[in-house]
């Protein structure tokens, strides 16, 4: 489209579109209107609208979709329900912007990428590990082959969002609406991060843990069962032939940073170095380069370069953002220039599809225990 105003509605006003969707839309007043909210409940519908100052509201999404003055849609709902509104988001000739994971399968997700390439609407998946300044940075280092050749990954990352016995439950802790709990959470983010850095995963072996089998309804409420996984842990090969790891955990004490325990790590080697990063630093890297740091086990802190602490385009000043929210915001712009046709760079369904095929395939490996070729 031209550059008038993208009309834009947000279906799903809970955290993420607080904390996220909305403050990265309003970042950019000259390039978007929202229009419009949707929720399950009039009375939260109204109270985002109000909050955010969106004339209309509605407590059934697909009259949102219906609305024919919206040309673009950010999807917030329970993972179980996002398959279905996507496909009715694309089919309505709407551009969609939708938080992961994609469907609570692969086949699901597959036909949510389908619909999209048939409708010509932009489609993205909101996998904001792509907008870390320090992950473009090392994406950038691998492109121009600083570390050599790829050889082995790793990737942590421990919370204790879900330690507490007495937390209680919330979609996240239902498959039925969660699917494969942790490893579709925040499984997703990694395991869409290290197919841009590596390319495609080809083999997959894993195991998974449920820690707190019944939650109360709500503080001090009667129990109830859950069944989504608090932890995976998995092994995976790639096509290129590099090797690795991940790790995900959200019921455990460890380091924090940003008010609670929350600690996420990725580090690669390769023939010619390795480099290191850590939430808790978004603006850096640790890497080691060449035979005398490596040989000697040194490491070098190595800041972003100002071009990479945000994404072009994105009208924020990285250098006063909150370091562990602001790059979170560049998705929006990212989404917003694709639909104005000003950029490819951003994931599409078809990645929140392969990412998904990949969390099916650890799936299976936990069950079976055993490998998954996924070239089979």
């Amino acid at each position: 489209m031209g550059q008038e105003k993208i009309r834009v509605g947000v279906i799903g006003p809970g955290r993420i579109a607080g904390m996220v969707h909305l403050p990265s839309l309003k970042l950019c007043p000259e390039r978007c209107e929202v229009l419009a909210v949707a929720s399950r409940t009039e009375e939260k519908a109204r109270a985002f609208a109000t909050q955010w100052g969106i004339p209309r509201l509605y407590s059934d999404w697909k009259a949102l979709l219906a609305g024919p003055d919206i040309d673009a849609v950010v999807l917030c709902p329970p993972s179980g329900l996002t398959a279905n509104m996507a496909k009715a988001a694309v089919a309505a000739g709407k551009h969609v912007l939708c938080e992961k994971p994609l469907g609570l399968t692969y086949a699901d997700a597959r036909e949510v990428e389908a619909a999209a390439v048939a409708s010509a609407r932009i489609h993205m998946v909101a996998f904001t590990f792509r907008f870390v300044p320090a992950l473009r940075y090392l994406k950038r280092l691998v492109t121009e082959g600083h570390f050599g050749e790829i050889r082995h990954w790793r990737m942590s990352y421990f919370t204790d969002f879900m330690l507490d016995p007495a937390t209680p439950v919330a979609w996240r802790n239902q498959r039925a609406q969660a699917g494969a709990g942790i490893l579709a959470d925040m499984g997703s983010h990694g395991i869409d991060f290290a197919r841009y850095l590596l390319g495609d995963i080809v083999a997959v072996s894993g195991t998974s843990r449920l820690y707190v089998r019944d939650r109360p309804s709500a503080a001090g409420g009667a129990l109830v069962p859950v069944d989504a996984d608090d932890a995976c842990a998995f092994a995976v090969e790639f096509a290129s032939g590099a090797i690795g790891t991940f790790d995900f955990n959200r019921a455990v004490a460890g380091r924090g940073g940003s008010g609670r325990a929350n600690y996420q790590c990725i580090e690669i080697h390769g023939t010619g170095g390795a480099a290191v990063y850590e939430l808790i630093h978004p603006f850096e890297l640790q890497i080691s380069l060449g035979p005398a740091m490596t040989r000697t086990q040194q490491w070098a802190r190595a800041e972003v370069p100002l071009d990479l602490r945000k994404y072009p385009g994105s009208p924020r000043n990285p250098l006063v953002d909150d370091p562990l929210l602001g790059y979170k915001l560049d998705q929006g712009v990212a989404f917003l220039r694709a639909v104005r046709g000003e950029t490819q760079e951003y994931p599409t369904f078809h990645d929140g599809a392969e990412a998904q095929r990949v969390v099916d395939a650890v799936e299976e490996a936990v069950r079976e225990r055993r490998w998954i070729d996924l070239r089979t």
